[in-house]
């Protein structure tokens, strides 16, 4: 925002409490995705974040003053890297959407939430938003938390978070997966961005590949080294799968409980990623695995910038 000198605003429409019942690392996520594309498409002008209460029901949203989205493009906003057809989208964030409205929408539905919806006018602007149930007293909240299933953020999945400029500067990624062409193909794409890759063939495998990088590669510079830093695991495997993994990891008691982990599946199923939100993925990809999802995964979890051509 202050590189472009773009203004940002909150209103709240003079709201003094809003009451929901919700995950906050979540929650925080799907707003950081939503400012982040504002911003992306925006060269000039303001990006507002806005909260309303219609009835029973808050309504947050995120409104740019950009380049506006065509009628004929609007179908691609909720598709897995859909690249927007005008070459003024393209110019201005030429990774494409990302997998992060996608998945936006279906951790907001998660939360009890109808999912993500869109007005956009070509050449003004546009504005995402969407709505989560309100509650009245603590007594609505305590069935609130029953009936929707959500888990109190639990002190781990905050100390996880680690700033960008607190990164370890190793540029190592563990894969994991069962089937020898599929890392054959993810290894390719990292090599070729000047990662190292590690390398196993289950969740089980992939553990003691973790554990055992502490011994077989020497720290950086920096005091929070974790030796990798990303794990990109299939989800369907034999022994233990992404989701034993997952838990795995989280479960250490060292500073690796706090690597990025991506899974990657062969189906769109939204339990899934729900199970895996709830267990500490931070991500989700599709198969077939594309360049340009390799490359918005990188550059939101180790700041890789993708050259220029």
């Amino acid at each position: 925002v202050q590189m472009k000198s773009l203004d940002f605003i909150f209103e709240d429409s003079g709201l003094n409490l809003c009451n929901f019942v919700s995950d906050q690392l979540r929650l925080t996520q799907v707003l950081i995705n939503l400012i982040s594309n504002a911003i992306k498409f925006t060269r000039k002008g303001e990006i507002h974040v806005i909260i309303t209460r219609q009835g029973n029901k808050y309504q947050i949203g995120v409104k740019d003053t950009g380049v506006g989205i065509k009628e004929s493009d609007r179908a691609k906003l909720f598709k897995e890297f859909g690249m927007l057809g005008a070459e003024e989208y393209n110019n201005l964030n030429n990774h494409g959407i990302g997998l992060g409205l996608m998945i936006s929408d279906s951790i907001v539905k998660c939360l009890g939430s109808s999912g993500i919806s869109c007005e956009s006018e070509y050449g003004v602007g546009s504005f995402f938003y969407f709505d989560l149930p309100a509650v009245e007293d603590s007594a609505d909240q305590d069935r609130s938390k029953e009936s929707s299933g959500l888990q109190e953020l639990q002190i781990t999945q905050l100390k996880r978070t680690i700033e960008p400029e607190k990164r370890c500067e190793c540029q190592r990624v563990l894969l994991v997966d069962d089937n020898e062409y599929n890392l054959l193909v993810l290894r390719r794409m990292l090599q070729k961005r000047s990662f190292e890759v590690i390398e196993a063939c289950d969740g089980e495998d992939g553990l003691i590949k973790l554990q055992s990088s502490n011994d077989q590669y020497p720290p950086c510079s920096n005091d929070l080294c974790r030796r990798v830093n990303l794990i990109l695991s299939d989800l369907n495997m034999p022994r233990r799968d992404g989701f034993d993994l997952i838990k795995d990891v989280r479960g250490l008691q060292t500073i690796q409980n706090t690597i990025p982990i991506v899974l990657v599946s062969a189906f769109d199923r939204q339990e899934d990623i729900m199970t895996g939100f709830k267990l500490g993925m931070d991500d989700m990809l599709y198969k077939p695995v594309k360049e340009e999802q390799i490359d918005a995964v990188l550059s939101q979890y180790l700041s890789y910038i993708k050259p220029n051509k």
